[in-house]
């Protein structure tokens, strides 16, 4: 009996049922399969019936000429005969995986044996179309033999090659034998081919230049920072002393060495916003050539002044100045416009806002008072509005929004905090205003450069007074400079510690000063956009620092190239003598005159300074 299926069978059942009536008909019974089974269960099901037991099965192939092995995935389009312990199959077309095209091709190729000898071609994984060569490409054979042609990958020993090249060797030395870049030892190479190599004619390996850098870790003993003291307050006894020292290894300690030799190879560089002071020069004498004029901004039209003065502290919003122009002309043609001073070169810009007149017996003089340019974001030329936040922005935003489309902008050197919705509002304000108010909620101040049209926010004390001696102060005065100087001091109650709270979704904070026992209280501060950590320690810090006895010191000096016009909040060094003390700017003003007899020009600053008091 044959059985023949020339159709593979997608179901998982077998669609044949074999039975056997007697042991000789079951004796005579051979199955042939031509076809390959793709399915990965077996299509026969062998049942005997009566006393018959059907053979223990040795193991998983049946038959000599094919092996079939179940439970393998499902492979499809493969007419090659796939053993797992058959020792020979014979055949003559080997159609590889994927191969599209491949045809006669009588080739006999092995898949995954130790060894293939005497191979006339050998196909790739993945070729299409299969061509005839002589040439034997190998991907990760150990050894290859009787080869014409050799391309190698990975192969560990080659022999027989006649060119070696080689890409970054850092010597080498009359050698016939070159290492390639990842195999093993070439034989046999008279042609050596370097790219950054150093030929030398000895054996040796010459290094120069300074040492890489490295990471350099070392337990040795490090002394501590500053002096150790060793005290004993008890007179030494004949009994067993009860002092023990104790000296434990320093932990593993590592740093990393830049490279170089005795001059270091990658120096440190100083980080390029290092402040340095401005002091002007010590000199016999100072000459100077005092300079005023004064533009209309609009046009560029100028305005002949007789003196101005300006001035501005650090509870002011915007510089307020006065005028004096010498003629009615020019009084004319500055009312109600902006105007830019300059005096010794430095530029003030005022608004122009209240002209007036004044008449004597055979004289009449014309002068003006103004503000800042921010007045131009105040009454009357802004009205005032109402505000509330209906959605949460930062501290810095909510004065972007309250500045916007007005051509300034908000610039902050202290910490931005979030506010929440509906928690900051004022009424009837105009922007100047408005965001003067913000500043000093918080303990900072408006510093407005009205050339940029840009408004810094920065606290009031940028540096505390009980921090001032080890700060850097912005400019160093010397008695060479120095026209006038007044002293006296401020009584102020004194305080260590502050209630800080918001209102209805602000918070509540108590603050004293490090080191303090935070036990002298000063008045409980309240405002609205006490909404976070932060704006409650910058309001605190603030108060703080206006507590106690303060020294006020009044000092007139010239405005010169290295000498400019200081400027409230600055830190401001005073030498008297071999001492310097360092003050915080209060405020600051600026006065230039021409006489109308000689023509002279006579320009001075004058500044307030505030400083804690020394205890004695």
């Amino acid at each position: 009996m044959e059985l023949r299926f020339n159709k593979p069978w997608p179901n998982a059942v077998s669609p044949i049922e074999l039975r056997f009536i007697d042991e000789s008909v079951f004796a005579g019974v051979t199955l042939r399969f031509d076809e390959l089974w793709l399915n990965a269960a077996s299509p026969l099901i062998l049942r005997f019936e009566g006393d018959i037991d059907p053979p223990i099965p040795v193991d998983n192939t049946i038959g000599i000429e094919c092996g079939i092995v179940w439970l393998k995935p499902t492979e499809l389009q493969n007419e090659i005969a796939i053993t797992e312990a058959a020792n020979d199959v014979s055949f003559y077309t080997d159609l590889h995986w994927l191969d599209n095209h491949s045809n006669e091709i009588f080739v006999d190729a092995a898949w995954v044996y130790a060894n293939s000898i005497g191979i006339t071609k050998s196909i790739s994984w993945r070729v299409y179309e299969s061509v005839r060569s002589d040439t034997s490409v190998n991907w990760s054979l150990p050894i290859d033999h009787q080869i014409t042609l050799s391309v190698n990958w990975v192969v560990p020993d080659e022999h027989q090659i006649q060119s070696s090249i080689n890409w970054l060797d850092i010597a080498a030395h009359q050698l016939h034998t070159a290492v390639a870049w990842i195999n093993g030892q070439d034989q046999e190479s008279p042609l050596i081919i370097q790219y950054r190599g150093i030929v030398v004619d000895d054996e040796k390996s010459i290094k120069w230049g300074f040492h890489e850098p490295r990471w350099v870790c070392s337990t040795k003993y490090r002394p501590p920072v500053g002096k150790v003291t060793l005290r004993f307050n008890e007179p030494l006894s004949t009994q067993p002393n009860l002092i023990v020292l104790r000296f434990t290894a320093s932990p593993n300690y590592c740093y990393w060495d830049d490279g170089g030799g005795l001059i270091d190879a990658n120096p440190p560089l100083p980080t390029i916003d290092f402040k340095i002071p401005i002091e002007p020069q010590i000199r016999r004498s100072y000459l100077m050539q005092p300079q005023i004029s004064c533009v209309r901004v609009s046009d560029g039209v100028a305005v002949v002044l007789k003196s101005v003065s300006i001035s501005q502290s650090r509870s002011q919003w915007a510089s307020s100045g006065s005028l004096a122009f010498s003629s009615r002309i020019d009084a004319e043609r500055a009312a109600n416009e902006l105007l830019k001073i300059s005096i010794n070169g430095y530029d003030f810009y005022l608004l122009c806002e209240s002209p007036s007149e004044s008449k004597a017996f055979g004289k009449t003089s014309y002068s003006a008072t103004g503000r800042g340019r921010l007045a131009t974001l105040a009454s009357p030329n802004r009205k005032a509005i109402n505000y509330v936040n209906v959605v949460a922005r930062s501290f810095i935003g909510l004065m972007a929004d309250i500045v916007a489309n007005t051509g300034w902008t908000v610039a902050s050197q202290i910490t931005d905090y979030s506010v929440p919705a509906n928690a900051f509002s004022y009424a009837a304000k105009t922007p100047a205003e408005a965001i003067n108010m913000m500043a000093n909620s918080i303990g900072a101040m408006l510093d407005v450069n009205d050339e940029t049209q840009t408004i810094t926010v920065i606290p009031q004390w940028p540096v505390v007074p009980w921090n001032t001696a080890s700060a850097i102060p912005d400019v160093i005065l010397h008695d060479g400079v120095i026209l006038e100087f007044n002293e006296r001091l401020d009584i102020r109650p004194d305080a260590n510690a502050v209630f800080v709270r918001g209102e209805q979704q602000g918070v509540a904070a108590k603050v004293k000063r490090f080191g303090t026992a935070g036990d002298n209280f000063a008045a409980d501060i309240v405002d609205k956009l006490i909404t976070d950590n932060q704006a409650a320690r910058m309001r605190a810090t603030a108060e703080l620092a206006n507590a106690g006895n303060k020294v006020q010191n009044s000092i007139r000096a010239k405005v010169m190239a290295d000498l400019p016009p200081m400027r409230p909040g600055m830190l401001i060094g005073v030498r008297k003598g071999a001492e310097v003390f360092k003050s915080v700017c209060e405020s600051f003003s600026i006065s230039g005159s021409v006489n109308e007899s000689t023509g002279m020009v006579t320009v001075n600053q004058t500044v307030t300074l505030l400083r804690n008091e020394v205890a004695a």
